[in-house]
């Protein structure tokens, strides 16, 4: 045991009882389900000053994040609680953790400690050479593709060895003129996947995926090595949980010593010196929203059983968001089916109602927000930094940035080209790479022509071929040039002199490897990087040079900080600074409207949130639409963006989206209807389109939605530019009007109502049934979605069948009166059916699915949905007006 930190009494201060109960809680393996928003980061860095102030070594602790930017955090937080002996603690990411493990212990499993660390434009470039080499054809099977399904082989902890025998294959690693059948997938993927690891160990690399996966190879094959960091790290945390995939859970069993056998010494306090950890875990499941970079949200959800004598503790108590956000937060997750009871709540009231917004496409979507930003702005004095607008995919951004700007409105783009990820940048880092080690030949190869020195594809072919030919290293082959066969004088002078300067750059480097910012100013003074862009005349080639000067910068401030720096720990922390570590920070103001994703969004927090493009098929995504577990994600997703708004929350959506140049119709999403709506306040409910189709004529009425001039955005112009000026059109039904309003030039509406309800592909209920989607974790396989008529092309009034199957519809159905406005309750639609037609229990058919059992129904004006149950068929909700249904 250890000296006791600090008083444990001042730890409690300031905690809510569930939290106190977190900190102070005595078991070998405890969950702490932490709600949105519920204080984790406090708790953790509690529970780990509680642990100190009762004589626990801070050596014998780990602690894991996901980035850069939590560890920092944490580490911040602990010094203020404990002091100087926080930094005997292990605190850092996945990643960083693994590069110290194989630094010191790689050797074993045949990893020098001056390996490379790919990131995924290396690995991509890697990738495309052996691609090159195979005759693949790399357009239709990209190098992203391929290289995407080799991390879900490591992912799974599947070897290259395992996945070639997987694929019958008898492929082996540097053998030539191998063919790939072009047809067989499996095959490609275990042949490249094989052919990638064997560069990757002749170059002495490793990609992200590895630092994780050769980590476990090394604990599983080396027991001296698993040993030392099982009775190392006594007390293991981990944060963020319910984002770990396969082989991060089996890293931390692997250090936790849960399998070892290994049993506790029954006379030590606490953890002891032998048998397994003592391990916490703090996550959400309802925030597991990363299933496509491989989280198993399986881990958090069976920790119990997992780890013996588990605990959980729910933490609820919600200090961010006021309690109407949580009611809708609530609301819509409850919906989920196998979690964990949890209902967020807040002492902070109840707040502002939600703002709902229902616009005729995604620009007058746009142009509202940005109108209201400027409103808000203007009128409530919100400063910009205080507002986000998140969206389910980077598409969507479009047209949101072009209102922005129209707006004169200031904003930031979360997710656009990294700094590290600059080609400047990134060409700087591969002389440095080369420089730490010249086996790598994939950023030797990069530099080898860059800046333009004579070395084309003629010059590195020779060279590559005369290495792979030899069996050594691309740069082994530049450094025996006289030895290569076809070389030319007007290739060898500018080979040799790459030659020399390669020697006198790694001397240099050599001589003043604890100063990286002098390396990196000599590489690139040396190596001709930036005299070439000073000289350009090129505007861009300024920021470039900027950019460079900034690389410059980043290595100085990396030695002023680091003790005992050396180059090939600042190109470490290149290495693994992950998306979400260039976020700005909580008090950085930046003047400016925040725009990204919701996957992006996650871990933060702003005053005021616009969720935009609430649509079926937008969000929730189009292929989540049939298969319930892909779904459950995308309503965790939706949990994730609602609880990001502290003070008020928008819900936006447009009735056509433009996708793939055409303008489809667009369905409220589901997540809508799970909203109470008593909670939203919508400043226009239906979009101009929708109430055309209800058959609303007499456009003097007012209804619950407002008049037909609600699309304007008020008469007063925020931000420099007017949105929304509208042109109604007078035309009766069937003549050609130009309805809706005009914004950015584009006038809504200008089809032809009375024959067909515009020309724009109808996706109410995309029914397609996705064969090769996942299904998660043994969830049913029916879903439900909003299904009426699959992906067909749907002409409503006039008369042709809209399935693709070309049967013709038999419904019995009146004609509709169209000379009768139908009333907002009635939602009477083209089929002349409306929601007082049906109770639960009832049975319709379907032109598609067949008969039905109605099971629940939603009274929402023309937007009412009844959800039927079609047996093998699977549970659809289906937009009244629009179904192709038949009430028996």
């Amino acid at each position: 045991m250890g000296p006791a930190i600090c008083d444990p009494q001042s730890l409690l201060e300031g905690l809510n009882p569930q939290q106190e109960k977190a900190v102070k809680c005595y078991k070998q393996a405890l969950l702490i389900g932490a709600g949105a928003g519920s204080g984790k980061t406090r708790v953790l860095t509690r529970r780990i000053a509680w642990m100190l102030a009762h004589g626990i070594w801070a050596s014998s602790i780990l602690a894991i994040t996901f980035t850069n930017k939590a560890a920092a955090e944490m580490r911040e937080r602990l010094v203020s609680l404990v002091g100087p002996e926080a930094e005997h603690m292990w605190i850092s990411t996945f990643h960083s953790a693994c590069v110290r493990i194989l630094r010191r212990d790689g050797k074993e499993i045949g990893l020098k400690s001056g390996f490379s660390i790919y990131d995924t434009a290396d690995s991509e470039r890697l990738i495309k050479l052996i691609a090159a080499d195979l005759n693949i054809d790399t357009k239709r099977y990209t190098p992203r593709m391929l290289l995407g399904k080799i991390s879900d082989c490591k992912n799974s902890l599947t070897s290259w060895k395992d996945q070639l025998k997987a694929a019958n294959c008898d492929y082996t690693p540097g053998q030539r003129g191998y063919q790939v059948g072009s047809g067989d997938i499996d095959e490609m993927t275990a042949v490249v996947y094989a052919e990638y690891q064997h560069r990757l160990a002749l170059a002495n690399a490793v990609d992200f995926d590895d630092l994780i996966m050769r980590t476990v190879e090394l604990l599983q094959i080396c027991p001296t090595v698993s040993e030392y960091y099982r009775h190392k790290f006594r007390y293991i945390f981990v944060d963020e949980y319910q984002d770990t995939n396969h082989a991060q859970y089996v890293l931390v069993r692997e250090l936790s010593g849960v399998d070892s056998g290994e049993l506790p010494d029954p006379r030590q306090k606490g953890a002891g010196r032998v048998g397994p950890s003592w391990i916490t875990v703090v996550g959400d499941s309802d925030q597991s929203i990363y299933a496509f970079r491989g989280a198993d949200i399986r881990n958090i959800q069976d920790f119990e059983q997992d780890f013996p004598n588990a605990q959980t503790i729910m933490l609820e108590q919600n200090y961010r968001s006021t309690q109407t956000i949580l009611n809708a937060a609530n609301a819509v997750i409850s919906k989920n089916e196998n979690r964990k009871p949890k209902k967020l709540w807040s002492d902070l009231g109840e707040g502002d109602k939600i703002i709902g917004y229902a616009a005729d496409d995604e620009r007058q979507e746009a142009g509202w927000i940005a109108n209201e930003i400027a409103r808000i702005h203007t009128e409530e004095n919100v400063a910009y930094r205080d507002i986000a607008i998140m969206y389910r995919a980077n598409a969507q951004s479009r047209a949101l940035e072009e209102a922005m700007i129209n707006a004169n409105l200031p904003y930031q783009l979360i997710g656009g080209t990294k700094f590290y990820e600059r080609r400047e940048v990134k060409d700087a880092i591969a002389y440095l790479q080369a420089i730490v080690n010249p086996a790598d030949n994939v950023n030797m190869r990069r530099i080898f022509n860059v800046p333009k020195r004579g070395l084309g594809a003629r010059a590195e072919g020779l060279v590559a071929g005369y290495a792979d030919a030899h069996g050594i290293t691309f740069f082994e082959a530049v450094e025996r040039m006289e030895r290569i066969e076809g070389m030319t004088g007007r290739i060898a002078k500018p080979l040799e002199a790459f030659r020399d300067l390669m020697h006198g750059l790694a001397d240099f480097a050599k001589e003043h490897d604890s100063k990286p910012s002098e390396v990196v100013a000599e590489v690139l003074s040396q190596s001709g990087l930036l005299e070439g862009l000073q000289r350009s005349e090129d505007p861009q080639d300024a920021s470039r040079v900027d950019n460079l000067s900034q690389l410059q910068s980043v290595a100085a401030e990396f030695e002023q900080n680091t003790p005992d720096a050396t180059l090939a720990g600042f190109l470490e922390t290149t290495a693994l600074v992950a998306d979400s570590d260039q976020l700005p920070g909580e008090d950085e103001d930046s003047g400016k409207v925040t725009m990204m994703t919701l996957h992006t969004a996650k871990g933060l927090e702003y005053p005021y949130v616009f969720l935009t493009g609430m649509e079926q098929g937008t969000f929730p995504h189009q292929r989540a639409m049939e298969n319930t577990g892909e779904l459950a994600e995308e309503r965790r997703l939706a949990y994730v963006g609602i609880t990001r708004a502290k003070r008020r929350l928008y819900v936006t959506r447009a009735a056509t989206r433009s996708q793939w140049g055409q303008s489809d119709a667009m369905l409220p999403s589901q997540f809508l209807d799970e909203i109470p709506d008593g909670l939203i306040d919508w400043k226009r409910r239906e979009a101009n389109i929708e109430r055309m189709r209800a058959g609303w004529q007499n456009d003097d009425d007012d209804d619950e939605y407002g008049d037909w001039g609600d699309d304007d955005f008020g008469p007063t112009t925020f931000g420099g530019a007017a949105y929304g000026s509208s042109s109604h059109g007078s035309g009766s039904h069937g003549s050609r009007s130009s309805y809706g309003s005009s914004y950015g030039g584009s006038s809504y509406g200008g089809s032809s109502y009375g024959t067909a309800y515009g020309s724009s592909r109808s996706t109410y209920g995309s029914g397609h049934a996705s064969g090769n989607s996942r299904s998660s974790y043994g969830s049913r396989s029916g879903s439900s979605t909003y299904g009426s008529y699959g992906s067909s092309r749907s002409s409503y009034g006039s008369g042709k069948p809209s399935g693709k199957s070309g049967r013709v519809a038999t419904r019995r159905v009146k004609p509709k009166d169209l000379t009768k406005p139908a009333s907002a309750g009635s939602g009477a639609g083209g089929n002349g059916l409306s929601i007082g037609d049906f109770q639960i229990g009832d049975r319709i058919t379907h032109d598609r699915y067949g008969m039905g059992k109605i099971v629940e129904t939603k009274d929402a004006g023309t937007n009412s949905v009844i959800t039927v149950d079609f047996g093998s068929d699977g549970v659809r909700r289906l937009l009244i007006r629009e179904a192709p249904i038949e009430k028996l």
